[in-house]
């Protein structure tokens, strides 16, 4: 059994996992891009705030109302005609709605649904890969450390690419380059074996709720929604917080930190083994998550602050690593996809949700409020997780005693 950083290495060495990380790494650094140069792009074209809120509700209700639909597909006629699809759809409805802004609105608001709707799978078919490939336990694993780690880079990646491409040149060729690297991302990904190989399961019951009749994930989706709202407070907390110990420009450090602290704990939870089952590991990250998340209320100054926020960001990888290994084990078969489509709308709405009670919040009884709302946040999805633990192991390691053997070469995917 590896250790250490040689559990990353390892995984690496396989070729049908080589690619697949190689292009989710470029298809997925302009998520934050897009949205903060669309930002950008729109005032700079002279819409009002509220025009731009509703052109970018527009985006993120393109990506809910969209995702599921092309997840269902890619789960029942393979990843490669989605992720070609919306290679060339994304950035083109991005190029148009940066050349529309100063057009009519309603054109507007129709090109951003339907580049939001169409922001290339790279997340949800890479997160089943991990979940349907012949990999060991502990590669398994380590895979999704891997995407809890990528997840805090991409959040600090993502502003850092959005500078330099100001640098040289607006903010409409930002979201355009932005566009381009997530369809060249899912071209990519698109041409691996693993990805060309993947072959749907046929045994889904075709209705209305798909993956959602599964409970168990149901359950895990309420707790992702929770632990996102207890970072959605970040925002506005750290924003009220800096205004009373800082500037307004401080605000990016203390992220920075928090994404250095995730993508430390990432690391350190990657390299540890993953003898222990998910479920009863889920409980203890919960609680270690919830503790971390009250860390901030003891800052007194700007840096204090740093400091509390990398340790709060050191507790989320490792979370939310237990908790996609636990939703690919809870999907029902042929809906794999269609999950990983579903914690992504359960983050944005925890987010969401989050963001809007802390302000509330804040405006009444300060910054500290808003990391009290977080702490809550925390503690219920820590109850939760204690309460449905014992089942969440006893379906998981069920449904993973059934998947398929670990040997590349059964699938062609041989290293």
């Amino acid at each position: 059994m590896s250790s250490g950083v040689s559990r990353f290495t390892d995984l690496l060495r396989h070729r049908f996992v080589q690619g697949p990380v190689l292009w989710g790494l470029i298809g997925r650094l302009p998520l934050y891009l897009v949205s903060l140069a669309l930002t950008l792009h729109l005032l700079d074209e002279g819409l009002s705030y509220a025009a731009a809120g509703l052109v970018l509700a527009a985006y993120t209700v393109g990506t809910a109302a969209l995702g599921p639909v092309i997840a269902r597909r890619i789960d029942r006629h393979g990843q490669v005609p989605m992720l070609v699809l919306t290679a060339v759809v994304h950035p083109v409805a991005l190029a148009g709605a940066v050349y529309a802004a100063s057009g009519p609105r309603l054109v507007l608001l129709a090109l951003t649904f339907v580049a939001g709707g169409t922001i290339p799978p790279v997340s949800q078919v890479i997160r089943a890969l991990w979940s349907t490939l012949p990999l060991s336990r502990d590669e398994r694993s380590t895979a999704y450390s891997l995407e809890s780690v990528f997840a805090e880079l991409f959040v600090i990646g993502g502003p850092l690419l959005l500078s330099a491409l100001m640098a040289l040149g607006d903010s409409g060729t930002a979201v355009v380059v932005g566009g381009v690297l997530s369809g060249l991302g899912s071209l990519g990904l698109a041409t691996t074996r693993a990805s060309r190989q993947w072959v749907p399961e046929s045994t889904a019951r075709r209705d209305l709720l798909g993956a959602l009749r599964s409970r168990l994930l149901l359950i895990l989706l309420v707790l992702l929604a929770l632990s996102a709202l207890c970072l959605g407070v970040l925002n506005l907390a750290l924003a009220a917080f800096v205004e009373e110990n800082g500037s307004a420009g401080d605000v990016g450090f203390l992220f920075g930190a928090s994404g250095i602290g995730g993508a430390v704990g990432g690391l350190w939870y990657g390299s540890r083994s993953g003898a222990t089952p998910k479920g009863r590991q889920l409980p203890i990250a919960c609680t270690a998550f919830t503790v971390a998340a009250a860390a901030p209320l003891l800052a007194w100054d700007f840096w204090s602050m740093a400091v509390a926020m990398a340790i709060q960001g050191s507790s989320i990888a490792p979370l939310t690593a237990i908790l996609y290994d636990l939703v690919g084990s809870a999907a029902l078969p042929g809906t794999v996809s269609e999950a990983f489509t579903w914690v992504l709308t359960a983050t944005t709405m925890g987010g969401a949700v989050g963001s809007q009670l802390a302000g509330a919040l804040i405006g009444r009884f300060g910054w500290s409020a808003g990391f009290v709302l977080g702490v809550l946040s925390g503690c219920c999805a820590t109850v939760l997780a204690f309460a449905v633990s014992r089942r969440v192991v006893a379906v998981t390691e069920a449904r993973l005693s059934r998947t398929a053997p670990t040997d590349p070469s059964a699938l062609g995917l041989d290293t």
